[in-house]
């Protein structure tokens, strides 16, 4: 069986899930494709958080595991427009990934950054800013900040698609359990598709948008408002039913105080294997981890469905 030059192709929904990144309207990259009815993806991530950082004027410790379970429903009408929606419901606790990582780091000799002088599967989250003080320490389950997009396909140029986007964030999580920032965000986009390169069966994504955030509690005074965003993404179909997938997504820093984790851009590489059960159906399995060290998660293992009417 022959692989087919085009194919229907979707980055995966990678989304900074670090406890005060999750507060921001940062959307996951998608395709610029717009397909006709209803597709809907059902996506499923375990984020491991550990970041020690102190300065004069502040400091952030954040130790412990978010779950998170999003469900995705997407409808295409008028032949180039869809709407979206998203419906995250979040778990922070202190997990059960601690010894795993601690374990992987001895095997490599890499890193441990002081893991082992902390309690394993403990819950902390604390922010210390100048006159603001947050600290979470309980665990807490709901659901997270809804969120509603629309998306215009522009043009078709040879075998590549420009779409044009824009949505917001509302303020369906509770704040106090940090699952949503209490204020409503809204965001503007462009993207990219294009099919082959070079000959090979590669499809590649491209995503460029700003964000404007409404007013966190969580944040303090000096959370920052317009943010950028940005992410690249390819997948090779190496056979019929398989795929891999590489990408990189990034966005702006979140404050401007003096912490290296929250007060430069974020940039977050994946990697996974993509399973096509059947053309309408695939499943995702793969991890995240922080290209740049302490800005998102540890590591973020991913698992993902898919239904497409269009695949």
């Amino acid at each position: 069986m022959g692989i087919s030059p085009a194919f229907a192709s979707e980055p995966l929904p990678v989304l900074n899930q670090s406890p005060l990144a999750a507060l921001r309207a940062l959307p996951a990259q998608r395709s610029a494709e717009v397909e006709a009815g209803l597709s809907w993806n059902i996506a499923g991530s375990i984020s491991n958080h550990f970041t020690v950082q102190e300065s004069d004027s502040g400091s952030l410790f954040l130790d412990g595991q978010s779950d998170v379970l999003s469900a995705v429903f997407r409808y295409g009408f008028l032949e180039d427009w869809d709407v979206e929606l998203t419906v995250p419901w979040r778990h922070h606790s202190g997990g059960f990934t601690d010894k795993l990582i601690i374990d992987w780091h001895k095997l490599f000799s890499l890193p441990n950054a002081d893991r082992d002088l902390y309690p394993v599967d403990d819950l902390q989250y604390r922010l210390s800013l100048p006159g603001h003080q947050r600290e979470f320490d309980e665990p807490a389950s709901g659901i997270g900040d809804v969120h509603i997009s629309i998306n215009r396909r522009l043009l078709v140029i040879d075998s590549g698609q420009l779409s044009v986007g824009a949505g917001t964030k509302m303020s369906t999580g509770k704040a106090a359990d940090w699952l949503g920032s209490g204020a409503t965000d809204f965001y503007t986009l462009m993207r990219f598709t294009g099919q082959q390169l070079n000959g090979w069966p590669v499809c590649w994504h491209g995503q460029l948008g700003a964000t404007f955030a409404g007013r966190s509690e969580l944040l303090g005074e000096e959370q920052k408002r317009l943010l950028w965003f940005a992410g690249f993404a390819a997948e090779w179909r190496f056979s019929p039913r398989w795929s891999a997938l590489l990408q990189y997504d990034a966005h702006s820093a979140l404050l401007s105080a003096d912490l290296a984790a929250l007060s430069r851009p974020t940039g977050m590489l994946s990697l996974a294997l993509r399973w096509r059960l059947a053309p309408e159906w695939w499943i995702d399995f793969g991890f995240s981890e922080d290209a740049v060290v302490e800005s998102a998660p540890d590591i973020t293992f991913l698992l993902g469905a898919r239904y497409s009417p269009g695949g």
